[in-house]
């Protein structure tokens, strides 16, 4: 049986959303949504209901990807999300989304690596966002052949 499950699909076409909703129906869940407020990125902690800014327009101790700024700060509070959440008892960990920084270890690397090194050893499901002109490239990356199963969550 798999134990990863991969939402794939275009930006910008509700992946989040689905998402989001399809999360409300679930228990012992934990992980972060990404979603986009007003045009700004956000990372929110489903467990705690804490939402902070990705997006940025500040300088200092930020990503760069494209025109677009994320800070360093929120990244490192969701790795440490997602951390924790290997050793808990959850019935699912949720990742949105793993994206092109991930592939260059950056953004939420390095506890995307650790998740998948460990996937046998966990006993919760994994769903992970990704966009779908990607996904082969974050397959190959992550070396998860024959180890997935796409999701539709409409």
């Amino acid at each position: 049986m798999k134990k990863l499950f991969i939402l794939a699909g275009p930006v910008h076409t509700g992946k989040t959303s689905r998402l989001m909703h399809w999360a409300t129906q679930k228990k012992n869940i934990d992980g972060i949504f990404q979603p986009v407020i007003d045009d700004k990125r956000f990372i929110y902690h489903i467990a705690s209901r804490t939402l902070r800014q990705l997006e940025t327009d500040a300088t200092r101790d930020v990503t760069m990807i494209g025109k677009f700024k994320f800070s360093n700060q929120t990244f490192d509070w969701a790795k440490n999300i997602l951390g924790n959440c290997i050793n808990k008892e959850l019935e699912w960990l949720v990742i949105d989304e793993i994206g092109p920084l991930e592939l260059e270890g950056k953004g939420l690397e390095p506890v995307v690596s650790k998740i998948f090194k460990q996937i046998d050893k966990l006993n919760e499901n994994i769903l992970c966002v990704v966009r779908d002109s990607i996904l082969e490239k974050f397959v190959e990356h992550y070396r998860l052949k024959n180890k997935y199963e796409l999701i539709n969550l409409d």
